[in-house]
């Protein structure tokens, strides 16, 4: 039996995988607290900061393709160490950046480690868990990247007003520098496939081989490619809104920067409860009727953006205690509408792609996603330039979602299908492994 199967080590396995994601996510937004200062630093706009916040993501996106094709060939423990490394070590040289360029050079790198650890985890994932519980697992992971954003966001916003700008870069970095080595003692490879119809029920291994030419296969699962689509429109504004929603707040809110990094907290836990149910009742649905999944996720997306744009037009009184209360009720339904759909994308991935190409297709959906975003931070900061206001680009950001929906409606009409597809396939193959093992025996 595969060691790495049992309950303990599953777990013990999900802690750390979502551990390292979360300090590895708060590089990600620990710089949109201070965007006011670096600017006054630097002489630079909104527009150079969006372009930095692009460029991270797509860059990290582009070589998470390369990391991809490496994570469904070689052992994935030691590619997400390295990937730590190349992401931690240049958000740690930001805090020394001591000019724009410098700043927007390591930047661009720490992108490249976040963007090689995303296919690897959940690559991992899919192969400790079965399709019926992977639900909750990429609820968890997906959860780290809140989180990450979260603490990142609460590092800064807490700490910038007398540390500096530079300091959160440290902060948020040195954790995962620390959490290496016990990640190189306590991470162990699953074999691939174990859980897999067919395969979990005999001691056939799963095997399988490894081609540049799948990728375009790869498009040709129609989920996979709704998904991907939905990605880069759902992700705009999740690439705007979250990156200058602390500015936001602060210029045309009149809130003080403890004050608007409260109030992304509250939005940010919406975002956490949208999370987890999502992962907990799109598992539910999936044994119920697996069409329900895509669906459930378009109507909460779509109410989501309602509830979004609301928040961003709701007349806030500063220095009022209720005020500040119902606007940030207001935001945690819409974040929580807002992230239902994440975990159940993830899921949904993981169910109608194979083993042995789930790294490439979380590098594919990383870059869809990345670009989205990057796309997102660069068309905040233009649209914040253009208007004149924040608000009104993020409420134009907000927008996109309704594509988002649509693109998930679609979705409904083949999930079920080629999920049951797949597991048509692969318990083939664990029939067709399992005579040949036994002709060698004979």
């Amino acid at each position: 039996m595969d060691e790495t199967s049992t309950p303990l080590n599953r777990k013990r396995t999900v802690f750390f995988l979502f551990l390292m994601l979360v300090v590895l996510n708060a590089d990600q937004m620990v710089m949109s607290p201070v965007i006011g200062l670096i600017e006054n630093e630097f002489n630079v706009t909104d527009s150079h900061i969006g372009l930095i916040g692009g460029v991270f993501s797509i860059v990290g996106a582009l070589v998470s393709l390369i990391w991809g094709y490496f994570t469904d060939v070689y052992n994935r423990k030691w590619l997400l160490i390295a990937s730590i490394l190349v992401g931690e070590i240049p958000c740690l040289l930001s805090a020394t950046a001591t000019s724009f360029g410098q700043l927007f050079f390591w930047r661009v790198l720490t992108g490249i480690g976040i963007g090689a650890a995303f296919p690897i985890s959940y690559s991992l994932a899919g192969d400790m868990f079965g399709h019926k519980e992977r639900g909750k697992v990429v609820s968890l992971l997906g959860l780290a990247t809140t989180v990450g954003g979260i603490v990142g966001m609460l590092v800064a916003g807490y700490t910038a007003g007398f540390l500096g700008w530079r300091i959160p870069f440290i902060l948020v970095s040195a954790p995962n520098l620390i959490l290496v080595p016990i990640i190189m003692n306590v991470l162990q490879e699953p074999k691939r496939g174990a859980h897999e119809e067919g395969f979990e029920q005999t001691e056939v291994q799963y095997k399988y081989k490894v081609k540049f030419s799948d990728y375009g296969n790869l498009i040709k699962v129609r989920t996979n490619l709704l998904l991907f689509f939905q990605g880069i429109f759902g992700t705009i504004p999740w690439g705007a809104i979250p990156y200058f929603m602390v500015e936001f707040f602060r210029r045309e809110k009149e809130m003080d920067l403890n004050q608007a990094t409260t109030m992304f907290l509250l939005f940010s836990l919406g975002s956490i409860a949208g999370n987890l149910i999502g992962g907990f009742v799109g598992e539910k649905l999936y044994s119920k009727s697996k069409r329900l999944v895509p669906l459930i996720s378009a109507i909460t997306t779509i109410l989501g953006v309602f509830f979004t744009v609301w928040a961003f037009r709701y007349p806030y009184i500063p220095g009022q205690f209720s005020s500040f209360i119902l606007l940030g009720t207001l935001g945690f339904v819409a974040a929580m509408l807002d992230s239902y759909t994440g975990p159940n994308v993830k899921m949904m991935l993981l169910n109608v792609n194979e083993p042995k190409d789930r790294g490439r297709i979380f590098s594919i959906f990383n870059l869809t996603d990345s670009v989205g975003t990057g796309i997102g931070k660069f068309i905040g900061g233009a649209l914040s330039v253009a208007f004149g206001t924040l608000g009104s680009a993020l409420e134009i950001s907000a927008y996109f979602w309704f594509a988002c929906g649509f693109l998930l409606m679609l979705a409904s009409w083949y999930f079920e299908m080629e999920v049951d597809k797949l597991n048509k396939k692969m318990r083939e193959l664990a029939e067709i492994e399992e005579l040949e093992e036994k002709e060698e025996k004979t």
